[in-house]
């Protein structure tokens, strides 16, 4: 009897050491959707190793990112990949500068269109385009291209040498998303394009935060309405920050920039009709153009840069300190102008 109860007991106690074993091992990638890309193969059979830029890995990763909710992550190295979809509710995660991804000829490396609650972050998009920047030309080939998506993020990205924009944005899905789950922008470095960022028509409803777009030909075009850009440094382009309406655009704030050394227009705001909120922002150098615009108030700011405004609709230009040096000013009858000073006191044009 003696010998059966301690046996029994020794049953539980193992019975009980397993059990808290097994509780104690990590979940695997398999029950909580965490995988790296290496773990698939491409359509050829060959391993997406990062070791061969010549070689398409596009099917490896698109199997990655299609096998259901969850991580995929990819390891440092150089992947060739163009036209891959992150699936809904699937966050695709680099190891940063170290992983970058090498689009082929005039083909996006991502397009996301009508996905929601995805996320990209920690890598870099290399685009095809050789030569002296100044010189990129519009010729579509974008490195991230996202159109009727929402509730999304993009997040730490390095995006260079596209001949186009950097991140091409169109149409926000609003019958989703409502009136707030456009999408988040930040720590995004964009430079040596044609366009920087350029949120296109309908590219509504969008936070975007410390964007750093330098040396693309036109470093921000803004096209649509209801966006909120804060606290980026659009600097060293020919031309920084422009916005031209289309469908429903402008009537959003740009916050806190800084919008240095662009070598034509700092800002050229054209046939702008529903107004744009520009506050706290710094421009130094280049030009600040209003053209036939309505709406434009430009606050509490510092401007050392030339000021042209034409048309006969309203605009306002107040609150800031301006700096005159060599600056010239031509500002129309209709543009109000209300206190703004210098260093010496109040200044007028």
């Amino acid at each position: 009897m003696i010998a059966r109860g301690w046996m029994s007991v020794c049953a539980g106690m193992l019975l009980v050491a397993c059990l808290m074993g097994s509780q104690s091992k990590p979940v695997s990638p398999e029950s909580n959707g965490e995988r790296w890309l290496a773990d698939f193969r491409n359509d050829d059979g060959s391993i997406p190793d990062g070791q061969n830029p010549s070689r398409d890995d596009s099917s490896a990763l698109q199997k990655a990112l299609d096998a259901g909710p969850g991580v995929v992550r990819i390891g440092s190295g150089n992947f060739q990949i163009h036209d891959v979809s992150i699936s809904s509710n699937v966050e695709l995660i680099g190891s940063g500068p170290a992983t970058v991804l090498q689009a082929r000829e005039r083909q996006p490396v991502f397009k996301q269109q009508g996905q929601s609650g995805w996320r990209l972050r920690d890598l870099s998009l290399k685009g095809s385009a050789s030569g002296d920047w100044q010189k990129r030309t519009d010729q579509g080939a974008h490195g991230l291209v996202i159109d009727g998506s929402w509730d999304y993020e993009v997040s730490g990205l390095t995006i260079e040498d596209f001949d186009g924009a950097g991140i091409q944005i169109g149409h926000t899905n609003n019958q989703a998303a409502g009136y707030a789950a456009g999408g988040v922008l930040t720590r995004i470095t964009s430079r040596e394009n044609h366009v920087g960022v350029r949120f296109d028509t309908r590219a509504e409803y969008i936070t975007a935060s410390h964007l750093h777009c330098h040396h693309n030909v036109t470093g921000m075009i803004v096209h649509a309405g209801n966006s909120n850009i804060s606290n980026s440094n659009i600097g060293e382009n020919i031309d920084g920050l422009v916005i031209i309406d289309h469908e429903n655009g402008s009537h959003g704030s740009v916050t806190g920039c800084l919008i240095n050394h662009n070598q034509r227009y700092a800002l050229w705001a054209n046939e702008v009709r529903n107004g744009m909120a520009i506050t706290n922002c710094c421009f130094f150098y280049g030009t600040i153009k209003l053209e036939k615009s309505c709406g434009v108030t430009i606050s509490s700011g510092l401007i050392s840069a030339s000021i042209s405004t034409e048309g006969e609709d309203f605009n306002r230009i107040s609150g800031n300190h301006i700096i005159p040096l060599e600056w010239q000013f031509a500002v129309s009858p209709s543009t109000i102008c209300d206190g703004n000073y210098t260093k010496s006191g109040p200044w007028k044009p």
